[in-house]
This record gives structure tokens, sequence and C-alpha cells, in this order.
């Protein structure tokens, strides 16, 4: 919920400066703190990617768990789209009225956001091949390497009980 948030108010301030520019400021009086908000939650989000890319042990050992975990929390592009007009929305509620190109700011917001999942997902892919990349090269330099598990023993598969009693389901022979 925090991500789908923090892409909504970037996705909200980008097209505001797509489409006004310097303008006016974004937001009126609430200027200063709109921008400590959206600094924070790229804070927040950009601490909580870290500390997920630096989990160890052999879950993230290839990196796949960590961009499974990742791609779970990134936001779908419609949710994004959806909370960006809600945030654009309530940017522009708080400044004096003025003229907006409704087109333009449409536009402007679809293609913040599908820059801002697209890229998102790229990072993640990124970030799976450095965490590759980083095991690769620690493990070239001697550090101690995993030892391999044993692989369980194979269970021996269980006939059916009509294979297990073919045995006994024919009566003797008749001797004569």
């Amino acid at each position: 919920m925090l991500a789908l948030l923090a892409f909504g108010l970037l996705g909200a301030v980008g097209a505001h400066a797509l489409v006004f520019g310097n303008g006016h400021q974004i937001g009126g009086g609430l200027h200063g703190q709109l921008i400590d908000i959206l600094f924070g939650a790229s804070a927040f989000a950009a601490l909580v990617v870290v500390a997920k890319s630096l989990c160890g042990g052999r879950l993230c050992a290839d990196g796949g768990a960590l961009a499974a975990t990742l791609r779970s929390a990134l936001p779908s592009l419609r949710a994004t789209l959806l909370s960006s007009g809600a945030w654009f929305a309530a940017i522009e509620s708080c400044e004096r009225a003025h003229g907006m190109p409704i087109f333009a700011i449409l536009f402007a917001i679809v293609a913040v956001c599908a820059l801002l999942v697209g890229g998102s997902h790229l990072a993640v892919h990124a970030l799976r091949a450095a965490r590759l990349l980083l095991v690769a090269s620690l493990g070239t330099q001697g550090s101690p390497t995993l030892s391999p598990r044993r692989s369980a023993p194979q269970r021996q598969r269980a006939r059916s009980v009509a294979l297990r009693r073919h045995l006994f389901s024919r009566p003797p022979p008749v001797t004569a």
C-alpha cells in the first residue's frame, strides 16, 4: 500500500511538472510539505529495497527470491494511474484556480505512470542481475561457499492396493 501511495505521488508530481513546468508551484502554500513527503516516501522505498537486497543466506543467493519479493510489492499500472489521479486532484485542490488542459494532464499521468512502473520492473531485473554478479564474484575470491546439500533419498513409489494384493487375488491351483 505504501508503494502504491509513493508511486501515485511520484506520478502526480511528474505529470504536474510535465504539464505546467515552472509555471507555478505545485500544491500552492503546501509546496514545501508536499516536497518533504515526496522525498520521505522515496527515501523509505529506497531503504526497503536496500534492506531486502541485503538479505543473506540461500534464499537470496541467486536473487530470484529477492526479485519475486520486490515484484510482488510493486503496484500495477492501473492502480498507479488511479493513485496518481487522486494525488493530482488533491494537489490541484490546494492551489488557486487556474486553467488546466485536461487531455494534456491525462496524457502526462499515463506517460509518467507507465515510465514509473516499467522502470521499476527493469530496476528489479537489474537488482537481481547485480545480486547474481555479486554472488559470483564473491564465490571466485575464495570466500567460503555453501556446502552442497545431499539430496534426500528417493522414496519408493507405493504401489496401489490392487497391485500389492495381486499375488493373493487368485485361488491356489487345483491339484488332482
